[in-house]
């Protein structure tokens, strides 16, 4: 991850979220939710050190929308508050957030800058040729309009599988698989879940240019006794697209 300064990256993230709650027996009927996100920004490559670059990400539009009424005005709130918003990063060559900030200079919380980088800590930290692999852990986002809701940790294994595909050197083919892990053991949840996905980088560029994953989250609530409630089960299956059209 090292764009040059000046260069002008365009992105368009589009998330679906579908939440299926069902008490855990033979009778019980399921109940869905889905939430989709649009959202375009830029990011302008700002200054670079030799380990990571300074980027100012500016989100120009968001368009969300559920299927849960309940929820309208909290999207719409959602919407207007993040339209508009200025981000300064400052991303590693591994594209994990070194530090974050907003338009006013004040701090960003590190979920936040995450969900805006537009470039996953995902990135190995040494060389690898075709065919090699590497591991990397990371936190599944608690909750917020772009992550998935759950308390766990990603680990997932990378594996750089071409280069130079349709005659350009440049770009590189990542595959990846893993499982979501609790962070703790959380008395009454079972948590459990996989990730799966690909990416396209632009090595020239040093921008990661299109991304697929598909992010499963199962949860297994169990209702303290004296309540009489049935374990409920609750399914979260996130699928996000990220394509960046690279200009200067």
């Amino acid at each position: 991850v090292h764009p040059h300064v000046g260069d002008t990256l365009r992105t368009r993230l589009e998330q679906q979220t579908v939440m299926t709650a069902a008490a855990h027996d033979a009778g019980g009927k399921a109940k869905s939710v889905m939430t989709s996100v649009t959202l375009d920004s830029r990011t302008v490559a700002q200054s670079s050190l030799a380990t990571s670059t300074l980027v100012l990400t500016i989100v120009d539009s968001v368009d969300i929308h559920t299927t849960d009424a309940r929820g309208a005005a909290q999207v719409a709130d959602t919407e207007r508050r993040l339209r508009g918003q200025r981000f300064l990063l400052r991303l590693a060559t591994d594209g994990s957030v070194e530090s974050a900030r907003d338009a006013r200079g004040f701090p960003v919380s590190h979920e936040m800058a995450e969900a805006f980088a537009a470039m996953p800590a995902v990135f190995p930290r040494r060389a690898v040729r075709v065919g090699e692999q590497w591991t990397r852990e990371m936190p599944l986002p608690a909750g917020g309009p772009l992550g998935a809701r759950g308390s766990a940790q990603v680990r997932a294994l990378f594996r750089l599988d071409s280069l130079g595909r349709h005659g350009n050197p440049d770009i590189a083919f990542v595959s990846m698989h893993g499982q979501i892990l609790p962070d703790s053991a959380d008395m009454g949840v079972e948590l459990s879940g996989e990730i799966s996905g690909a990416m396209r980088v632009d090595r020239r560029r040093g921008w990661l240019t299109d991304s697929h994953f598909v992010v499963l989250v199962r949860s297994l609530i169990h209702p303290p006794p004296a309540s009489g409630l049935a374990p409920m089960l609750f399914v979260t299956k996130v699928t996000q697209r990220l394509h960046t059209v690279d200009k200067r």
